[in-house]
């Protein structure tokens, strides 16, 4: 294996681009057939190699969260398939430090310094069901910087309006706010 001056290399995890199928019972529903989306593009990757004196976090062997657009196969101007810019050979992409997000080893899940990792909140309300809040959810992936600004695991914070972008880490809708974007931390 080789190793770049800047970057990580990163093979998407269990080989899949994209996260287009569902598991009912024993059938498989394949819940979306285009490329065009970025939201059923697999955001997940196993790292393969590390930049060549890199002393972070980051070991070969983490999963890591990126970009959407790391994995992304898309249409060129002329109908044609074409893999990202980021593509590298086989399953094989390259991947700049800043376009990594949130770092699972095992069961540990380290969001990186400039983001937290936010579940948003849901509320029923008469006669019109279902409606999230806004710019409000529950930290559930955190970072260094926010825990020694006293805020947890579970607590409730505000964020800048359009400041979340929505992401699927296991099954689970979640929001990469940027540290800068937290507003306060409320009480529950």
């Amino acid at each position: 294996m080789f190793r770049m001056p800047d970057r990580f290399i990163v093979s998407p995890l269990n080989g899949e681009k994209f996260i287009n199928t569902k598991q009912i019972g024993d059938k498989t529903l394949i819940t979306n057939t285009s490329i065009e989306h970025a939201s059923n593009v697999n955001r997940i990757g196993v790292v393969v190699s590390v930049p060549l004196n890199y002393e972070g976090n980051i070991i070969v062997g983490d999963h890591v969260v990126v970009q959407h657009n790391v994995f992304r196969t898309y249409f060129d101007g002329k109908g044609l398939t074409r893999e990202s810019d980021a593509h590298i050979k086989d399953d094989l992409f390259q991947v700049l430090p800043e376009l990594i997000y949130l770092i699972i080893r095992g069961e540990e899940k380290i969001a990186i310094d400039q983001y937290v990792f936010v579940a948003p909140i849901i509320e029923e309300k008469k006669w019109i069901g279902s409606v999230e809040q806004e710019h409000v959810g529950i930290v559930v992936y955190n970072n260094e910087i926010l825990k020694k600004q006293g805020i947890e695991v579970g607590d409730k914070i505000a964020f800048k309006q359009d400041s979340e972008y929505e992401f699927n880490i296991y099954n689970q809708r979640l929001y990469r706010v940027r540290t800068t974007s937290i507003l306060a931390k409320l009480e529950i």
